[in-house]
């Protein structure tokens, strides 16, 4: 088993917390090798929220296979456990598809122009430093609870990149994964949602240029929703789906 220290960057708190998906980053960029340099899946329990600071990440190898490496990676701070997930690595080689679902096609976005930049600053007052560090340009027609007119779908959808302009990366794309708003806001619900669990599939690497999100759920029901995350890349390609296991709350009187 591998330990490393590692010092958690405030400027990525929602609130006071880091963002899940700078965790899920930074803990599966440490597990890594040469021989299997591509995360391809990766779920995560997300058991405590850490603060910013110091903390460790310990990856301990399961197998390891001449195609495909399994890992167990942990997240502590003060000696607990605050996030655990298990990684497949591999190697992407580049390949065509060898088949694709006619459904499954990019989300229809409107020009980058017409998608104004989602504020660090939020409509509740709460500060979202991720966004200071990914640009997030939010589909007009998705966004209405900014606005007080939610659409009651659970669909938002946005354009994404790097705040820094580099191209896109696989550990990237594990925070992207994570980081348009939940679609309850689409419900009119605005109170915070924290994720259970998430997983992420990992399909190709990234085609440099902006990533288009589509993100909806399914059910929302005793105070649990799911959220579908597709990630497409410049070529039009999917390179990442996510699912979540996340809370939500009902104000009192709704």
């Amino acid at each position: 088993m591998q330990t490393h220290p590692i010092e958690l960057d405030e400027s990525w708190s929602i609130g006071t917390k880091p963002h899940g998906g700078y965790l899920l980053a930074s803990m599966i960029g440490l597990a890594m090798d040469d021989d299997h340099p591509h995360p391809m899946a990766v779920s995560a329990h997300y058991l405590n929220s850490p603060d910013a600071g110091a903390a460790e990440v310990t990856v301990e190898r399961l197998r390891t296979g001449r195609s495909v490496a399994s890992s167990r990676v942990r997240l502590l701070q003060d000696g607990a456990p605050r996030v655990e997930a298990l990684l497949s690595s591999g190697r992407f080689s580049g390949a065509e598809p060898y088949w694709s679902s006619p459904s499954s096609v990019p989300p229809a976005m409107p020009p980058l122009e017409d998608c104004p930049r989602a504020p660090a600053v939020g409509p509740t007052g709460l500060r979202v430093g991720q966004l200071e560090h990914n640009e997030l340009r939010i589909d007009p027609a998705t966004a209405g609870w900014a606005v007080g007119a939610p659409a009651k779908v659970a669909e938002v959808r946005a354009w994404l990149r790097r705040d820094d302009g580099d191209d896109p990366s696989l550990l990237d794309l594990l925070v992207f994964a994570d980081a348009l708003p939940p679609v309850t806001f689409d419900l009119g619900l605005m109170g915070w949602v924290p994720t259970v669990e998430l997983t992420v599939l990992l399909r190709a690497l990234p085609a440099p240029g902006w990533i288009r999100a589509v993100q909806r759920a399914r059910l929302l029901q005793d105070g649990w929703l799911d959220e579908e995350c597709e990630l497409w890349d410049s070529e039009d390609r999917l390179v990442a789906q996510a699912r979540q296991l996340a809370g939500y709350r009902v104000p009192k009187g709704d």
